[in-house]
C-alpha cells in the first residue's frame, strides 16, 4: 500500500532520526558564538533553535516525503525505478544539501554552520532507519536464506566490528607510537597509512582478535545462554550462569589481550582496565556492562523474529483456508452449470453451443481472476451478468430477473467470487425447486466506499418458514471473516412482510486502486 496520510504512525516514526539529531544539536554546547549572543536579548538556546530550523526542517520534510512515497517492493522495473528515485532523493537531501550548506558557510562569515559531525549524525541515523525498514521488509517476505542472511543480526554485528577494527587500525597507524602516548588524537593521516601498510596490517590483525573476542561473547550470550538456557530453564538460571561465566572468563580473556604485541611495554594497554593486571576489576565491569547492553537487544531481536515467524505462519494458514473455501465454492458452481449443459444437450437445444461459450468465459474468470487477491467491481459484476445470462438460457421460461447494477466501476476493487454465492442460492433454492414462475431482484450500490449488494428471490410454497443457511453461505461468511475481520455485514432470511420472499444482503468495504496496490 502507498502511504497517503502523513499522520500515520509509519510516517511519524520515520521522522525520529532527524528529530533525534536536531535535539542533540540543540542540547549540545551552544553553537552560536559569544559575540553574536552578546548583541541580542534573546537567549542563545532560542537563537540556535531558530537557526537550526533552517537546516533541519528541509531534512525533516525530505524524510517525511520519503516515507510518504514509499511503496512495496514487487521486483518490477517500475518499482525498481521508483526505488532509484527515492535513493537519489535521499542522497540529495542528506548528502548534497548539507555539503552545499557547509561549503557556503566556510566561504562566508556565517555564525551558524552545519558541522561535519552533525552532518554525519543525521545522515547515519536516517540511513540506519531505512536499512532497518528494508530489513523488516525482507524478514516479512520469508526466512533468511542465501545472500539474504546478510540482513541478520550476526552479519550486522560483524560489519560494525569490522568497521571498528578498521577505524582503530587507521587511527593508531596515523599517530606513532600507538598506545604509548595518551590521549590519541582523533585524526586519520591517510598519507602515513599509505606509506606504512605493514604497520597498518600489524594493528589490523590485533584489533581483529579483540573484535573476535567481543563477537564470541555475543555468540555465547545469544545462542547458548538465551536460546538454550533462558528459553528452556527460565530467568534465574540464565542470570546465575551468566554471572558465573563473567567471573570465570574475564581474567583469561584479559590475559589473552595483554599478550598482543601492541600491549607490550605501554602504560595503558588496550584492555578495559587499562593496566597489565588481568584481574583488574574494570575488566569484569566491562564484560558485565557488555552483557547488560547486549542481552536486551538480543532479546528484542529474538522477539521480533518470533513475532514475524508467527505472523508469516498465520498468513499462510489464512491463505490456505481461503484457498480451501474457494475450492469448495467453485465446484458447486461448475456442477450446476454442467447439469444445465447436460439437460440442453438431451433436448438438442440450439442454445447448447452458446452455453458452452458462456461456461468457458465463466471458468476462465474463475481460474484466472478468481485466484487474484483483488478484482475490479466492474469485472465482478460482469461475471454475475454472464452467470445470469447462462442460467436464463435454461429457466427463462419461468424466471424473471431484475437487475440494478451501477455503471462502469473499474476504480473500485474487492476480492473475487464473493457475490456469486448469493445469486447461486437464489437459483438453487428459489428457482430450481419451484415449478411456478419465479423472480429474482439484484441490486448493487456504493455508499461511502462500501458496497451494498442485495439479492431477493421468491420461494416455493413448501419453503415457507425456512430459516437455515446452507454450506455455501457458511463458507462465504468464513471467507469474509478471514478477509475483513468484523468489518462486513451479511444477513439472509425471509422478508418480514412476505415469507415466500428471501432477502440476502451483503455490505463490505471497497478499495481504490491506490489502496489495493
Amino acid at each position: 500500500m502507498k502511504f497517503a496520510d502523513l499522520t500515520k504512525t509509519e510516517h511519524l516514526l520515520a521522522l525520529l532520526p532527524v528529530l533525534l539529531a536536531w535535539l542533540w544539536v540543540l542540547i549540545s554546547p551552544q553553537m552560536l558564538p559569544a559575540d553574536v549572543a552578546a548583541y541580542t536579548p534573546i537567549p542563545p538556546f532560542w537563537i540556535s533553535a531558530l537557526l537550526s530550523a533552517l537546516l533541519y526542517l528541509p531534512l525533516l520534510f525530505a524524510q517525511g516525503w520519503l516515507s510518504h512515497s514509499l511503496q512495496p517492493e514487487d521486483g518490477s522495473a517500475k518499482s525498481q525505478r521508483h526505488t532509484i528515485k527515492l535513493i537519489l532523493l535521499w542522497f540529495a537531501a542528506f548528502v548534497l544539501y548539507p555539503a552545499c550548506w557547509w561549503f557556503w558557510s566556510q566561504s562566508s562569515a556565517q555564525a551558524f554552520r552545519f558541522e561535519v559531525t552533525d552532518w554525519l549524525l543525521v545522515g547515519m541515523l536516517s540511513l540506519l532507519y531505512w536499512c532497518h525498514l528494508a530489513y523488516q521488509r525482507r524478514q516479512r517476505s520469508g526466512p533468511l536464506t542465501g545472500w539474504s542472511r546478510l540482513w541478520s543480526l550476526d552479519a550486522a554485528l560483524l560489519l560494525l566490528l569490522g568497521l571498528w577494527t578498521l577505524a582503530w587500525a587507521c587511527l593508531l597507524t596515523s599517530h606513532s607510537p600507538g598506545f604509548a602516548v595518551q590521549p590519541i588524537p582523533a585524526r586519520v593521516d591517510w598519507s602515513r597509512i599509505a606509506a606504512q601498510p605493514v604497520l597498518w596490517l600489524w594493528y589490523l590483525w590485533q584489533f581483529a582478535v579483540m573484535a573476535a573476542v567481543m563477537f564470541g561473547c555475543y555468540w555465547l550470550t545469544r545462542y547458548l545462554l538465551i536460546r538454550r538456557l533462558l528459553a528452556r530453564h527460565g530467568l534465574l538460571p540464565f542470570v546465575l550462569l551468566s554471572l558465573l561465566l563473567i567471573l570465570c572468563c574475564y581474567a583469561p580473556l584479559a590475559w589473552l589481550l595483554l599478550q598482543l604485541p601492541m600491549n607490550h611495554g605501554v602504560d595503558v594497554p588496550a584492555v578495559p582496565g587499562g593496566s597489565q593486571d588481568p584481574f583488574d576489576w574494570y575488566n569484569c565491569n566491562f564484560m558485565l556492562l557488555q552483557w547488560l547492553l547486549t542481552t536486551p537487544l538480543i532479546l528484542a531481536f529474538e522477539r521480533q523474529q518470533q513475532d514475524s515467524a508467527l505472523a508469516q505462519l498465520h498468513h499462510q494458514q489464512v491463505r490456505t483456508e481461503l484457498q480451501l473455501l474457494q475450492q469448495q465454492i467453485n465446484p458447486h458452481f461448475l456442477f450446476n452449470t454442467l447439469n444445465n449443459l447436460y439437460a440442453l444437450c438431451l433436448l438438442k437445444s440450439d442454445a447448447a453451443p452458446q452455453l458452452v461459450l458462456k461456461l468457458a468465459d465463466l471458468l476462465r474468470y474463475v481460474v484466472y481472476q478468481g485466484q487474484q487477491a483483488r478484482v475490479t467491481l466492474a469485472q465482478e459484476l460482469d461475471y454475475l451478468q454472464h452467470y445470469l445470462d447462462l442460467q436464463q438460457l435454461r429457466v427463462s421460461n419461468k424466471t424473471s430477473v431484475h437487475i440494478d447494477f451501477p455503471a462502469a466501476q473499474s476504480h473500485w476493487q474487492l476480492p473475487p467470487l464473493l457475490l456469486i454465492m448469493l445469486v447461486e442460492n437464489a437459483y438453487k433454492h428459489g428457482v430450481e425447486t419451484s415449478a411456478a414462475p419465479s423472480q429474482i431482484w439484484l441490486s448493487a450500490s456504493i455508499t461511502q466506499q462500501r458496497l451494498v449488494f442485495i439479492c431477493r428471490n421468491t420461494l416455493p410454497d413448501q419453503a415457507a418458514g425456512a430459516t437455515g443457511a446452507g454450506m455455501g453461505l457458511e463458507n462465504l461468511r468464513r471467507r469474509l471473516q478471514l478477509l475483513y475481520g468484523s468489518d462486513f455485514m451479511l444477513q439472509s432470511g425471509p422478508t418480514s412482510d412476505n415469507p415466500l420472499c428471501w432477502h440476502a444482503e451483503l455490505q463490505l468495504p471497497l478499495w481504490t486502486e491506490q489502496e489495493a496496490a
